[in-house]
């Protein structure tokens, strides 16, 4: 069952990130989540390893991005870490998705992402992949996707290498 956007933003479930802009009500909420807006880009690339043996998994690199004109242009066959201006601490009960707006997805790309389990805390935005299909240019503060919650019973609250320390 899905929870309605006005009740996340009153619980401050989603807020701006430390530095960023005020979330603007009137344009980020919608009918069934949140607009996030891109704050930081980073391309991906190298190997990314993952074993059995959580100890050994090796991540990718990132590259910070250069930015134009207060723009990332970001080009089709590569992926991208996209954080965002807001941070999300997801309590007890919940669950949340991160998913493209759909004009980007109708024109340039899709945002892919896990699923932040209760007890997740972001600290300084929260994040999704991009793979642009085109060569795709975004102007910083730019809603790009939007954040959805669920109801969830949880079989523990999450406590992962991701949680804000």
């Amino acid at each position: 069952m899905k929870i309605n956007p006005k009740y996340i933003l009153e619980q401050k479930i989603v807020f701006s990130a430390s530095g960023q802009p005020a979330i603007d009500v009137e344009n980020q909420l919608q009918q069934n989540g949140i607009d996030l807006r891109l704050a930081k880009a980073e391309k991906v690339v190298g190997i990314h390893e993952m074993y059995i043996d959580k100890k050994k998994d090796h991540r990718p690199d990132f590259i910070e991005m250069q930015v134009v004109n207060n723009c990332y242009v970001f080009e089709p066959g590569f992926q991208y870490a996209l954080t965002f201006m807001e941070d999300v601490k997801v309590p007890s009960g919940m669950c949340a998705m991160v998913i493209h707006r759909s004009s980007l997805n109708r024109f340039s790309g899709s945002i892919f992402s896990g699923l932040y389990d209760a007890g997740f805390n972001s600290d300084g935005g929260c994040g999704a992949l991009f793979r642009p299909v085109i060569r795709t240019k975004i102007e910083i503060g730019t809603r790009v996707a939007q954040i959805v919650f669920d109801k969830a019973e949880e079989a523990s609250l999450y406590n992962g290498q991701y949680q804000a320390k």
